[in-house]
């Protein structure tokens, strides 16, 4: 229930055990190794054995991906994506890697065979669309070319001229001997003499306003090449599907199996990779870094456990550094650290916001929601997720994030009268009973309810801060910049207090007078940090103009008053729709109505969900987080196994 603590380390290892090192702390997780400042020594280097290995098996992974054998949505979430192996395994596989090379050649020789039928392919489609082009051509393409001719095959892409005739002109006016013979009126056969002077030719040619064709492969006249290449095309096309269906046969046998390799693999070389950020001698290698302290024991623990000849030895932080920054949490709050780490890692002297976020998140989502039917939705579409599908560990946590808010809107969508836009009246009298607000009639005690929760959180927020300082050795600072407006949030509520008729302890007078107290108790506290006369009354205003903001802040919580009132009036809306259509088209308006409800209602759910995500966490960020948190911090990037298609188990 709080950020990590981080140390700053120095490890020695032996040579040769690095790799064995590496292994124990990339199981653990425990190390975020960063460049070893040690100019004297030589920087380390690290062959990675399989290098040629993983570039081939991760090829072979891209070529086969959309092969990839389909499986239904119910069958990948009730089945999971992830092969679980132990550690035995998992060492085993690594160090037998004949199998997996087995199947990266045989797969190598299918991709061969498909780039030698796409480039066959390729060149097969060129010479068809240009045979076709030529196809009413009478002459023998082998006869094209003579020893004392030349032919061009031209065209024109401007259908409106004759061609033959625009180049018969061209030719007499440059008096040239020619022969043309007209396929269309857009495509000829020019042929002159070998002898003919080549700039005419080409001046001929241009002010025809002609291009020349390439000139087709083959021997017969193009209809006959073009038959013999149709059925050629026809044959290539015919293999290519073959090999097709040879790579998805392939996918089906091996495709899993290369995935897990390419993990595995790519495990190994981050491994290799890292080692490259040490500094060697002769015998030891030298790695910097940060180590999560919680972990330690249990790394030092599996070193000697393994005989790994290594030491770990804690380094003074330099003026100014700043360790990376990981929280950890009770199991009940730990659901929450999504909204925490969507804002950024606090910093590495602040307290972990989570906890304190936890609660407030909880109910401000269920007054952005206020709907029973919805919350049941997402409590039942979070408890399926976490009995019945296997899922990855991070969208577990979604998953238990979405139940608790779910339970947060059925709680406060028994209050408001929520359900799915029906009007409580037609409700049983002990659902009526429970209902305090009516958000559409008598919106007003909302938003009051939303404005007093909002100075309940920036209240939090002064206390949190107060005890963060006094963490951190500063009480007297913090108590000095937070108590005052802690005080003026309280006589702002007893003057609310007194002029409702809620209490008569205490007059109005005496609590503007208490409000004249709180302000020079601003004034002082915060002048105290200004420098002479001028910067002591420069800080005193600062402090003063920041109440605008304080005010500022509170208003933002009628946002929940906004979402929850959008909430209702788009479930009404729906409804209201839906009985408009069921009763105007005769024996098929039930059922068009019936599928109005269901669309509507899951678009309202998805956008009002997505609403209340944000906006809550809006609140947290913006008016609760900045109270306390000074700034974010570098989040903890250790080396370890990211478990996508691999989960490694326990032993």
């Amino acid at each position: 229930m709080s950020v990590i603590p981080m140390q700053k380390v120095r490890v020695a290892v032996h040579q040769s055990d690095v790799d064995a090192l590496m292994r124990i702390l990339q199981r653990s997780g425990a190390m975020e190794f960063r460049e070893t400042n040690l100019p004297e020594l030589t920087p380390s280097l690290s062959e990675f054995p399989h290098a040629r290995l993983f570039a081939r098996v991760h090829h072979a992974v891209a070529f086969l991906k959309p092969y990839e054998p389909k499986v239904s949505l119910w069958r990948r979430l009730r089945d999971g994506s992830q092969t679980s192996f132990t550690e035995a395994e998992l060492r085993q596989k690594m160090s037998d890697t004949d199998a997996i090379q087995s199947v990266v050649s045989d797969l190598e020789k299918v991709q061969v065979e498909f780039a030698e039928v796409n480039e066959q392919i390729r060149f097969l489609e060129e010479q068809h669309q240009l045979l076709f082009e030529w196809k009413q051509l009478p002459i023998r393409l082998q006869d094209l070319h003579t020893k004392t001719t030349n032919t061009f095959l031209l065209k024109t892409t401007n259908s409106k001229i004759n061609l033959k005739k625009v180049l018969s002109d061209t030719v007499q006016r440059y008096e040239l001997s020619a022969m043309i013979v007209e396929v269309d009126s857009t495509h000829v056969a020019f042929v002159v003499e070998k002898a003919a002077d080549d700039q005419k030719v080409k001046e001929v040619i241009e002010s025809a306003n002609a291009t020349v064709s390439q000139i087709p492969a083959g021997v017969e006249t193009p209809e006959v090449e073009f038959a013999a290449v149709s059925e050629k095309f026809a044959e290539a096309k015919g293999a290519l599907g073959l090999l097709h269906d040879q790579a998805e046969h392939f996918a089906i046998t091996h495709y899993r199996q290369l995935v897990i390799a390419n993990e595995m693999l790519t495990w190994e070389r981050e491994r290799y990779s890292t080692v490259e950020q040490g500094v060697s001698t002769v015998h030891t290698t030298v790695f910097d870094g940060w180590l999560n302290a919680h972990k330690r024991e249990s790394v030092e623990s599996a070193i000697n456990a393994e005989k790994v000849a290594a030491v770990i030895s804690e380094v003074e932080l330099e003026e100014g550094e700043e360790p990376p920054v990981d929280i950890v949490n009770h199991p009940l709050v730990q659901p929450f650290e999504a909204v925490t780490r969507l804002y950024g890692m606090p910093g590495h002297k602040d307290l972990d916001p989570t906890v304190f976020l936890a609660g407030f998140f909880f109910l401000f989502f269920g007054l952005s929601l206020t709907d029973v039917g919805y919350g049941l939705f997402l409590m039942v579409a979070s408890i399926a997720i976490l009995t019945l599908f296997k899922v990855s560990a991070s969208i577990r946590l979604f998953a238990k994030l979405l139940l608790f808010v779910g339970f947060a809107t059925v709680l406060v969508g028994l209050l408001f009268g929520g359900y799915l836009g029906f009007d409580p009246s037609l409700l049983p009298a002990p659902l009526q009973a429970l209902q305090l607000f009516d958000p559409i009639g008598n919106p007003l005690p909302v938003f009051y309810l939303a404005l007093g929760l909002g100075v309940v959180q920036v209240m939090a927020g002064l206390v949190i801060k107060i005890y963060s300082e006094y963490k951190q050795g500063r009480l007297v600072g913090g108590i000095l910049d937070q108590g005052p407006w802690l005080f003026m949030f309280t006589v702002g509520i007893l003057y609310l207090a007194v002029a409702t008729g809620y209490t008569s302890i205490i007059s109005t007078d005496q609590v503007v007078n208490l409000a004249y107290v709180g302000i020079v108790m601003i004034i002082l506290s915060s002048g105290r940090k200004g420098v002479g006369v001028l910067g002591k009354i420069q800080s005193a205003a600062g402090a003063l103009y920041s109440s605008i903001g304080y005010f500022s802040d509170i208003l933002s919580y009628s946002r929940l008053l906004a979402l929850g009132l959008a909430t209702t009036a788009l479930a009404f809306a729906v409804n209201l729709i839906a009985e408009i259509v069921s009763g105007s088209v005769p024996y098929l308006g039930p059922v068009l109505g019936l599928l109005v409800l269901i669309i509507g209602h899951l678009f309202t759910l998805a956008v009002n969900t997505l609403g209340a995500f944000i906006h809550s966490a809006r609140l947290q960020f913006v008016e609760f987080f900045g109270k306390f948190i000074d700034g974010t911090g570098k989040e903890f990037s250790p080396l370890s196994r990211k478990e996508t298609h691999v989960t490694i188990l326990d032993e």
